[in-house]
């Protein structure tokens, strides 16, 4: 019937008409429709689009069916997020050990030898000197041997030294084991933080090296030759001596002025950790009895135990000659007086031990060096020397039949003042300086040589 519309169809009048372009493909055709090819415009390519089927209606000019819109093409499935890189794992650095080596035998110094300093780490990243309190070393001893401690574990870190409460020039440093370590330069005076920096982390580990500064133009060295005597010879043996441990009697003194320069801004940390010795060597040893001959040249020769040089201390326990030494006003004062003495003294068998003859005369001297010495409470294996000072006592003398001795040309010889030791660093490690610090000693006996 003209003008009726069906269900799905489209009058003739409508201006609702198809436009082909505009079609999308169904997924199937629907009941009374047959299917038509159009070029649908968005895919450019030919595709199947359903039509109504047209009726006797449409034939004759009536109304038209009308295709019914097709379902929405399903959205695309989201691409698959792209793959997360595993977080790095977070470095740090977390600790700085650090140590100094302990002094070592100038004789034997593969053997002799001290433990080393296991010096109190950095954990911190505060540079302030109250709050991560210094380690307190001397100024020229060995260089410190840094250690970083990492997370993961062994990382190398950015190594650096700044001036701390300090106008002077920091020390240099020197990455070891691929930055994992490095080597602290000790040749400054003054404050300063070491630090280890790795990624936003950083350690400090301050230090103060205290110079230990040797006012050698105040030194004033006494010499006597008066004090040299027999030493209660007796028996089968004669003894002769230099002096005695009293004051006024000794055939040696030396006196010297000491600033013991600490960190800060007061120059004053670590003063009272740092204190002073007497260091002394034995470095020459001549001393001979002749015997009457037969056989002309008949001698005995004192002989230092273990050679020269040798330690010579007030006993086994430490290398130092504090006794007689003094300190004044006390040893952790920022001001000091160093004074020393020493009287040396010797003897030899009365009879000669092969030949049985008489001894008669004695010649030759004990030669020492002597110096201003230093240790830090914090480092106590680390001996350091700052200045020194070379003498000896020159026995020349007599003996009579029945032993005594009397001096006859006997002197002492001394130099005119201390000299300082490694002026550069304020001081060396005192094996490094060619002091032997390690037993025997010697005043705790010597060997005779006997000719014939």
């Amino acid at each position: 019937m003209a003008g009726s519309r069906k269900p799905g169809v489209l009058g003739s009048g409508s201006d609702e008409s198809i436009d082909p372009g505009t079609l999308v493909r169904s997924a199937s055709p629907l009941p009374g429709v047959t299917g038509q090819t159009f070029k649908q415009k968005p895919w450019e390519h030919e595709q199947t689009i359903p039509v109504p089927e047209q009726t006797h209606e449409d034939k004759a000019g009536g109304a038209r069916g009308r295709a019914r819109a097709p379902p929405a093409p399903a959205p695309a499935a989201p691409a698959p997020p792209a793959a997360v890189p595993a977080a790095a794992p977070h470095q740090c650095v977390i600790l700085i050990k650090a140590q100094l080596p302990g002094t070592k035998g100038v004789r034997k110094p593969a053997t002799d030898t001290r433990p080393n300093n296991v010096l109190t780490p950095g954990a911190s990243n505060d540079r302030s000197l109250a709050a991560n309190a210094p380690v307190i070393l001397i100024r020229g001893c060995k260089p410190v041997e840094l250690e970083a401690v990492t997370t993961p574990v062994n990382l190398p870190v950015t190594w650096t030294v700044e001036s701390n409460e300090n106008a002077d020039r920091p020390p240099a440093i020197t990455p070891t084991d691929g930055g994992r370590k490095a080597k602290l330069a000790t040749g400054v005076h003054g404050s300063f933080s070491v630090i280890a920096t790795l990624g936003p982390c950083t350690v400090v580990w301050n230090v103060v090296f205290v110079w230990v500064k040797v006012d050698v133009k105040s030194s004033v060295i006494v010499r006597r030759d008066n004090k040299y005597a027999d030493n209660g010879s007796g028996g089968t043996r004669t003894r002769f001596r230099s002096g005695q441990f009293v004051a006024g009697e000794y055939p040696w003194e030396a006196k010297v002025k000491v600033k013991v320069v600490g960190g800060g801004n007061s120059k004053r940390l670590g003063t009272d950790k740092v204190k002073l010795h007497l260091l002394q060597n034995g470095v020459a040893d001549t001393l001979s009895g002749h015997y009457s001959p037969p056989p002309p040249g008949s001698k005995a020769e004192e002989q230092p135990d273990g050679g020269l040089p040798i330690r010579d201390s007030n006993g086994a326990g430490d290398p130092w000659m504090d006794n007689p030494t003094t300190f004044t006003p006390d040893n952790t004062s920022f001001k000091r007086e160093v004074w020393t003495g020493d009287a040396p003294a010797g003897g030899f068998p009365i009879l000669h031990q092969n030949t049985g003859n008489a001894l008669q005369s004695i010649s030759g001297i004990n030669g020492f060096r002597s110096a201003i010495a230093s240790v830090s409470d914090h480092a106590s294996s680390a001996l350091m020397v700052h200045a020194k000072t070379r003498w000896h006592a020159d026995f020349k003398g007599t003996v009579d039949a029945a032993g005594t001795y009397t001096p006859n040309g006997a002197k002492t010889k001394v130099d005119a003042s201390f000299i300082l030791i490694s002026a550069a660093t304020g001081g060396q490690d005192a094996g490094d300086a060619g002091f032997e610090t390690f037993e025997p000693r010697f005043n705790g006996g010597t060997k005779t040589g006997w000719t014939p």
